[in-house]
């Protein structure tokens, strides 16, 4: 014969019986868990990808070794900086509305095609059309533009003084990295011009892809000034 348990209630403060049927719900995983999960493995399997590359197609020169280590080095410094700020700023900033999840959802999205569109970027450097080439590169430079863009977005919205999400002392540090973040996004959302492509420096490669590694220069200069400010808490 089967034993029935039952369930004990618990009279609740405003004196309304409540079941412990309802503990299992309290003890889900938050979205908040669930989509800072899928950023850690999405920024992991983007910076793998671009290692994986060496390996599946290694060089045979020493130029073609201090290329390839050279690219591979611009787009990790480029994801981990991303990956650092990125989980800086969810550690506090609310999921309070669907705007900013689908914000979220969209710089996942960025963060996992750029390995896709920087391997292009690197063959289509070493004998395809220039049209391809012009493409892909447009693309890739939309593509950095957004993740900053977007990221630069969330700084912002941490720093204002109204939502209290972080302390006033640190209020000024945001805003600066807001600022650097939209700075950087600016700089390759506007190499993405036609112009910087056809405009090229005197070995023969557009000056779009120098443009690239300004805002390296620009997240380098701004770490280093908040080490000399003594307010580096990364």
């Amino acid at each position: 014969m089967r034993t029935c348990h039952l369930i004990p209630l618990s009279e609740g403060p405003s004196g309304d019986w409540d079941s412990t049927l309802t503990e299992p719900e309290s003890s889900q995983p938050k979205p908040r868990a669930r989509i800072e999960s899928l950023a850690d493995l999405i920024f992991g399997l983007a910076l793998s990808v671009g290692a994986i590359s060496l390996v599946s197609s290694p060089p045979t020169s020493v130029m073609g070794l201090y290329n390839d280590l050279g690219t591979f080095g611009f787009s990790f410094l480029i994801l981990i900086t991303m990956w650092l700020r990125y989980t800086r700023i969810m550690s506090v900033f609310p999921l309070e509305s669907r705007r900013v999840v689908n914000l979220n959802i969209m710089l996942l999205f960025c963060v996992s095609i750029e390995p896709f569109l920087f391997g292009l970027l690197k063959n289509a450097s070493t004998g395809t059309s220039g049209a391809f080439a012009d493409a892909v590169s447009t693309l890739y430079a939309l593509d950095m533009g957004a993740m900053f863009a977007i990221l630069g977005g969330f700084t912002l919205a941490l720093a204002d003084e109204e939502r209290k999400l972080i302390p006033k002392g640190l209020i000024w540090q945001y805003r600066f990295e807001g600022v650097s973040c939209f700075t950087c996004g600016l700089i390759f959302g506007l190499s993405a011009l036609p112009v910087f492509f056809r405009i090229t420096v005197m070995n023969g490669d557009p000056i779009r892809y120098y443009l690239w590694v300004i805002p390296l220069l620009l997240i380098w200069v701004t770490r280093n000034w908040r080490r000399y400010r003594g307010d580096f808490d990364e």
